[in-house]
């Protein structure tokens, strides 16, 4: 089993469920750079964020039989959990949580939210444009940095109508690839 080929929410549970090697490693292989990123940038040490991977999949596989990831997608469930264990290893060490870091400066204030849950919306935000085309992903990535249709169609060499028609179709790419079936309950 490929490790795109677990892709939604009730593929992930079954594989993991099912208990095989094979589920567990394409589940490992799929989010594992997700959760270590998040724990490197909000831990800054790489023990520390190996770490914290280690027990956010350990947890996942042992506690597999539960696993329901309820109304969040399942890379949004695992976000939750991984933050929780970087909270537990701050809690371990002393650390503040939402101490000033230099990962924590960098993502800014976040309007009222903690730096885990700011960091951890644009890593699945990251991760969800990553499985865009090329030219979408990168007329989505310049709308997202505050340009305009007409300057991303000057800069791509693309129409204002077909840079509006890639953001309209990437948007609900990624809305489909967030929503959670409503037969998942």
């Amino acid at each position: 089993m490929g490790a795109r080929s677990v892709e939604d929410s009730s593929a992930v549970v079954d594989a993991l469920r099912g208990g095989g090697a094979d589920g567990l490693s394409a589940v490992y292989d799929r989010w594992s750079p997700l959760v270590y990123s998040l724990a490197l940038r909000a831990l800054g040490d790489v023990t520390r964020a190996e770490d914290v991977t280690k027990q956010v999949f350990t947890e996942l596989w042992t506690g597999r039989g539960s696993v329901e990831p309820g109304h969040a997608s399942f890379s949004a469930w695992l976000i939750e959990l991984a933050c929780a264990r970087i909270e537990d290893a701050r809690a371990a060490t002393g650390a503040v949580p939402g101490a000033s870091t230099e990962a924590g400066r960098a993502e800014g204030s976040g309007e009222g939210r903690s730096r885990p849950v700011v960091l951890a919306e644009r890593l699945v935000l990251a991760d969800g444009l990553s499985h865009l085309d090329p030219v979408p992903q990168r007329v989505l990535r310049m709308i997202l940095d505050d340009l305009t249709p007409a300057e991303v169609a000057a800069r791509t060499g693309l129409s204002v109508e077909d840079v509006k028609s890639q953001v309209a179709s990437s948007l609900i790419q990624l809305r489909q690839r967030w929503e959670v079936p409503t037969d998942a309950h």
